[in-house]
């Protein structure tokens, strides 16, 4: 699985409530450099609400923006 295919799963929640479980199995079968373990958190930046990547530095960020509700409006990755 690729980074484009997170993505696409991630992108799969719009429209659907923010959850920290669907976020993780968004990321199944990923892997970054053998590292396999997902970090989904808040973020306190402009921009987005949530981000999402495998825990290690460098990795492909997966940014999470959600409306007033917590509903996923928007997906997007930084490499």
């Amino acid at each position: 699985m690729t980074a484009n295919d997170v993505l696409n799963n991630l992108k799969e929640l719009i429209g659907k409530s923010f959850d920290y479980d669907d976020v993780i199995c968004a990321f199944s079968d990923y892997e970054e450099n053998g590292e396999d373990s997902v970090y989904v958190g808040e973020s306190h930046n402009d921009g987005y609400d949530y981000i999402a990547y495998i825990d290690k530095v460098d990795s492909t960020q997966f940014l999470l923006k959600t409306d007033a509700n917590d509903v996923i409006t928007d997906v997007y990755k930084i490499e």
